[in-house]
């Protein structure tokens, strides 16, 4: 064989190589990262460490707020396995329910893991704990460094009682008032929507307002102090809630996204020196917007998507911010359906944005990723990871996403699998995906 031959021999072998391992990274791989279990097992979350070992955790146990036996589990996929390591054991208090754990790598490649516990089988006694390490390399779980609580304090100071002024009470009096106006305009059944509104919306300006203790305080007027019951602000310190990773602005800054069930809307926890201290945002408010996901446009405004536990119609709420996260616009529906169910987002490195979410209005069966490649303002591309088209309630429920990219630039995603065949007990488990943004967009 002539040079010139051979030479383009081995060129042609070389490309159908490369053509093999771009096709080979752009199909979709879905597994279960340890056998299905009667336990109950949620709201995972997952990283890339730089070894490039994947590190999911969860939380399992005999139930969520209303259980004892609760514990945040975790388990790992060294980098070049097929098969994820025995689960093991991240966090723990005996006899009181720890949920919803969330794991990254902050700029000094520390690794965080923060969740909650529920003091009182209330989620508006949820008390957020984190956890930081420098030693995660090695097989099995972390070797943590330290350990602490995140103490939430939004507003102003309340020594003497909750000041008529205070930031938090009237931000959350403002977005009301805008909210009310919204929804006159865009709902379709006013009336007992109105009314719902109206009866959350007093409920929630009282406990901003820290209605809930009444105690003599003072309100200081031009230097004077002025004697008068006032409120204090224990419910807007407590309850708070972890679901979604951060977000991590170039210049360091970590936006922690946070939502409280008991007010059914949201805030963001910002520390610019990677934890020693924390400030918080303005309160996003709407009727049930919660557990944000932070995607980055370009020109640095931050937008956020949120699970709809509100009325009609039943869309990922978004909401944006121009100030590095310490303010947000008003609530309002996106274009995306939500069944009232989480759903997390991510920013490729190329610019383009991908969500995870149920995309039905009612339920939990379809799981999907949409591709946008123009920052939100339409979604081009749509797939899913599950579909169960039965209309049995014996159905499966693949829901409570959490995704990532890779160094590779592939995608990872985990997510709870929970399913009950007919006449059965509940079986359930927590899956991995990994796919491409070429997968997204219908290629194999």
């Amino acid at each position: 064989m002539q040079l010139h031959q051979f030479t383009r021999v081995v060129f042609l072998l070389f490309t159908v190589l490369a053509l093999f391992s771009v096709q080979a990274q752009s199909q979709l791989h879905v597994s279960a990262i340890f056998p299905e279990v009667s336990d109950h097992v949620h709201g995972s979350t997952i990283v890339e460490l730089p070894n490039r070992d994947l590190l999911a955790a969860w939380f399992q146990g005999d139930g969520e707020r209303s259980a004892d036996r609760v514990a945040i589990m975790g388990s790992r996929l060294r980098h070049g396995n097929s098969i994820w390591d025995e689960p093991f054991l991240m966090a723990d208090t005996p006899n009181f329910p720890e949920v919803n754990p969330v794991l990254f790598l902050d700029q000094g490649n520390r690794l965080w893991l923060v969740w909650y516990t529920i003091i009182a089988h209330q989620w508006d006694t949820s008390l957020i704990k984190y956890r930081i390490s420098k030693r995660y390399s090695r097989p099995g779980p972390p070797q943590w460094d330290w350990q602490d609580i995140l103490h939430i304090k939004p507003g102003d100071p309340a020594q003497q009682g909750i000041q008529p002024s205070d930031r938090f009470a009237k931000a959350v009096e403002r977005q009301l008032n805008l909210y009310r106006s919204y929804l006159v305009q865009n709902v379709s059944k006013l009336d007992q929507e109105m009314q719902d509104f109206h009866t959350w919306a007093a409920r929630v300006a009282a406990l901003a307002r820290g209605n809930n203790m009444m105690r003599q305080g003072y309100v200081v007027d031009e230097g004077d102090r002025i004697p008068q019951k006032l409120g204090y602000p224990y419910f807007r310190r407590m309850g708070w809630q972890t679901r979604n990773k951060p977000t991590i602005l170039s210049d360091g800054r970590i936006l922690l996204p946070l939502y409280s069930d008991g007010f059914n809307f949201s805030l963001m926890a910002i520390t610019d020196d990677r934890g020693k201290s924390w400030s918080f945002s303005e309160p996003l408010v709407a009727m049930g917007n919660i557990q944000p996901a932070i995607l980055e446009k370009a020109n640095g405004t931050l937008v956020a998507y949120m699970r709809d536990n509100g009325p009609p119609p039943k869309r990922l709420h978004v909401s944006q911010s121009t100030d590095r996260g310490m303010i947000w616009s008003p609530v309002r529906d996106s274009t995306l359906p939500n069944p009232g169910s989480g759903a997390d987002a991510v920013r490729l490195k190329n610019g383009h944005w991908v969500i995870t979410y149920n995309d039905t209005e009612q339920g939990r069966p379809n799981l999907a990723v949409s591709l946008s490649t123009n920052e939100g303002k339409s979604w081009e591309s749509t797939r899913h990871l599950e579909r169960d088209d039965s209309s049995s309630v014996q159905g499966t429920r693949s829901h409570y996403p959490a995704i990532i990219q890779g160094k590779d630039g592939r995608l990872h995603l985990s997510y709870s699998y929970h399913r009950r065949d007919a006449g059965g007990q509940p079986s359930k488990t927590i899956k991995y995906a990994r796919f491409s943004e070429d997968w997204i967009r219908g290629n194999p």
